[in-house]
């Protein structure tokens, strides 16, 4: 008698610790300077996981002294204590990788520790992620299942996306004006539309005279590096008036003079 076993938090293993001090119940009162308990005492859970009122069963103590022989002893019955969840503010998530934007919310797998031990998603934690789409910081939250309680959070860098994956459609050529042309462009992120101010800048060069003109767009906010494009500028050919009776009108010549078609 004399003892009683401690709550603990889950640690995985069926480890119990005793409180108290035994003492012996029984002796006559002749032979009490006699017989000693003696050994050490083992407390362990019935198994390890949490839970409340779980049976504890001891073991390891035995008796001492001249007069022993004449008892035996029974190891402490009955007792019961809790194992509690363990905290999840004590478990570690690995480092996670840097995602690159890609216009869907991101939901890296984590890798969760207790100690040296890797716990399972949906058995030992649920995960949350939030702010976890655009460009920044996201943040992954754990919450505690079955042995775990409480929440834990990391985060995880979004970087953006590398502007020359982008498309460019293709740009109509320009009619010379003598001065600088800027066509509107179409930049796409696979299928996806992307908007002049918000997703990038676009910059011109040698786009006045006749020739391949220049189109840059520069990423912005999701979007980072550069991207070019060309573009033609040119010069109409002439229309000549065809004098003949039978071939009266207007037709088409290029800058040769050479009949193109009515």
């Amino acid at each position: 008698t004399g003892v009683t076993a401690s709550n603990k938090e889950y640690d995985a293993t069926i480890a119990a610790t005793l409180t108290g001090t035994a003492a012996l119940s029984g002796v006559i009162t002749a032979d009490q300077a006699n017989v000693t308990l003696a050994g050490t005492a083992a407390a362990t859970f019935n198994n390890a996981s949490v839970g409340t009122n779980k049976a504890v069963t001891v073991t390891g103590y035995t008796l001492g002294g001249t007069a022993a022989g004449n008892y035996t002893v029974s190891q402490p019955i009955g007792l019961t204590a809790n194992i509690i969840a363990k905290a999840a503010n004590t478990l570690t998530i690995d480092p996670i990788a840097n995602q690159t934007f890609t216009g869907l919310a991101l939901t890296p797998a984590i890798v969760v520790k207790n100690g040296a031990t890797t716990l399972t998603l949906g058995t030992h934690y649920s995960v949350a992620y939030s702010n976890n789409t655009n460009v920044g910081t996201a943040t992954v939250t754990i919450t505690g299942i079955g042995n775990y309680s409480g929440t834990k959070t990391a985060t995880f860098s979004i970087v953006a996306k590398a502007a020359s994956t982008l498309t460019i459609d293709p740009i109509a050529n320009q009619t010379y004006t003598g001065s600088a042309l800027t066509p509107s462009l179409v930049v796409k992120d696979g299928v996806t539309t992307l908007t002049l101010g918000t997703h990038y800048t676009v910059t011109y060069s040698n786009n006045t005279n006749v020739g391949a003109a220049s189109v840059m767009i520069t990423g912005m906010g999701n979007y980072t590096g550069t991207k070019t494009g060309t573009f033609s500028i040119f010069i109409p050919g002439p229309t000549a008036v065809v004098c003949c009776s039978d071939l009266a009108g207007t037709y088409a010549f290029d800058a040769l003079q050479t009949f193109c078609g009515k």
